[in-house]
């Protein structure tokens, strides 16, 4: 697999640096870290690594605030979505799009999602997303994996979402935002749950597409 940096611009004074991994797939992961969650954390990570196995390519979004070391305001959400699709549009063009989204990043990838040029490639796995990005989940396919401890995401917020075609929601019971729970040990059994529901993503993306293209 070859790792390349995309370096851009950013708004916020400092050169980004998006990781994009190609290995020739017809998909393309793109990761939208949380505020202050890296893709180097647990969720991001291993969603990532589940997407290579099913060779796909990956593109690792920085934000530009996160470069600069600088506080986040919810006002430069706009700019930060710009920035993101900046990042998408230095990549070749895929068949498939698979946006892994934590916290505000479900945000951001909902936004990108309904972009013209993306809307109907684009497959969402929400991952403890926020109150805002109820919309644009309604609206998405894919799964969402909320914690039942998160405040963030209550189930009057799952409730909106639950039942709507072409969506799987889970909840991680008692889990918190971060999807972690009372110990290290349950902590490390939810991570083994969440990758059976990575691979059930990923093969309802890709590999059950496929199958439906092969009908018509």
């Amino acid at each position: 697999m070859a790792v390349t940096n995309i370096i851009m611009p950013s708004h916020w004074g400092r050169e980004v640096r998006h990781k994009y991994n190609a290995q020739g797939g017809k998909a393309l992961a793109v990761v939208f870290p949380g505020q202050n969650y890296s893709a180097d954390r647990p969720l991001l990570y291993y969603a990532a690594k589940v997407a290579a196995e099913y060779d796909c390519d990956l593109l690792v979004l920085e934000y530009g605030y996160q470069s600069a070391r600088a506080p986040f305001k919810r006002e430069e959400l706009d700019i930060l979505a710009g920035e993101c699709k900046a990042a998408l549009a230095a990549v070749p063009v895929y068949e498939r799009l698979l946006f892994i989204g934590k916290s505000m990043g479900t945000v951001l990838a909902g936004r990108l999602g309904e972009e013209p040029e993306f809307r109907g490639k684009v497959s969402h796995l929400h991952l403890t997303p926020v109150a805002e990005a109820v919309p644009s989940i309604q609206a998405s396919r894919g799964t969402v994996i909320y914690g039942g401890s998160d405040p963030m995401f209550t189930e009057q917020h799952a409730a909106e979402i639950r039942d709507l075609p072409g969506l799987r929601v889970y909840c991680i019971d008692e889990a918190n935002h971060s999807l972690e729970v009372g110990s290290t040990g349950e902590s490390l059994a939810v991570l083994l749950v969440l990758n059976n529901f990575y691979h059930e993503f990923f093969v309802d993306a890709l590999i059950a597409d496929e199958r439906e293209g092969d009908k018509h």
